[in-house]
């Protein structure tokens, strides 16, 4: 009969053989998981970079800011030195006279200007993530990526799920973007914040993202959903409810608890649910019945 301990020898063994595979399998030429933060901006506050992304983000990862609103983002010494492979600034404004790409336009222009040379991983997030995400689950998956035992080759990152949803503005985006009507209904996690492996992104040509990113920068001169001027684009809406299957998963994706795909630290919402953070509530000293 095999002893507990044996279990957590296998399990760390496991482990180690993870660590010491994965840099190998996933970094491919290099050698080496590399990460990359996208954050595409507009004015809001940064604040959040230093206080709750620089603690958790792993040594040498590299931030890339799309900067929509002209803005020039100045970070201090302590986020230059955690993001050792660098930290960018990329011009990225809206078309001229044209509706918002919002979010969907840097993602598409880092999708489409680095395609042939994407981090092993690419975080990408909005200028105010913790709308939509919980930092500690975000943790959860970089200490993973510290540690070289993440290969999950798409999650997304929020909380928040869609009803699932189908309509003839959405049915149009989807259409012009993988040239068929929608199939079913989608209800993925809302919000456009997600991680992906380099190899998934690359699964479609170049010519894919570039098609995408078409329907955001002004190239396409009508809206698909509406006959009139639009301030802020329906195909970066739609796109909201796309990004999961642009990356190969299900039109309905499970819940993260219910997801036999993700290793087990990852079934969560919230990260740390099963961290106690009081510990008044505790009996240390538990008063048991004596045996009679």
């Amino acid at each position: 009969m095999a002893l507990p301990g044996g279990h957590r020898e296998v399990r760390a063994d496991a482990t180690l053989e993870a660590q010491q595979l994965y840099p190998a399998i996933l970094g491919g030429d290099r050698g080496a998981v590399s990460l990359e933060f996208v954050v595409v901006h507009c004015r809001e506050n940064l604040d959040w970079v230093e206080r709750d992304l620089l603690p958790i983000a792993p040594q040498g990862s590299i931030l890339s800011m799309y900067e929509k609103c002209g803005e020039q983002p100045d970070f201090s010494t302590e986020v230059k030195d955690r993001f050792a492979g660098g930290v960018f600034v990329h011009p990225c404004a809206d078309p001229v006279g044209g509706p918002r790409g919002d979010e969907c336009l840097g993602y598409l222009a880092h999708l489409v200007g680095r395609y042939g040379d994407l981090a092993t991983f690419t975080v990408f997030l909005q200028a105010d993530p913790d709308q939509h995400l919980h930092f500690s689950y975000l943790h959860a998956v970089l200490k993973m990526i510290a540690r070289s035992t993440y290969a999950v080759p798409f999650m997304s990152l929020n909380g928040g799920r869609h009803v699932r949803t189908v309509t003839p503005c959405l049915n149009a985006v989807h259409e012009a973007i993988f040239g068929e009507p929608m199939r079913e209904a989608v209800g993925p996690y809302c919000c456009a914040q997600f991680i992906v492996q380099d190899a998934r992104i690359r699964a479609r040509p170049l010519e894919f993202y570039q098609r995408m990113l078409s329907l955001v920068d002004g190239s396409m001169p009508y809206d698909l959903c509406f006959g009139g001027q639009v301030t802020r684009s329906t195909h970066c809406y739609g796109m909201e409810f796309t990004w999961h299957l642009v990356f190969g998963d299900d039109y309905e994706p499970p819940l993260r608890q219910d997801d036999a795909r993700l290793p087990m630290p990852l079934r969560l919402k919230f990260g740390d649910e099963h961290v106690r953070k009081q510990w008044n509530d505790v009996v240390l000293n538990p008063s048991t019945p004596k045996k009679i």
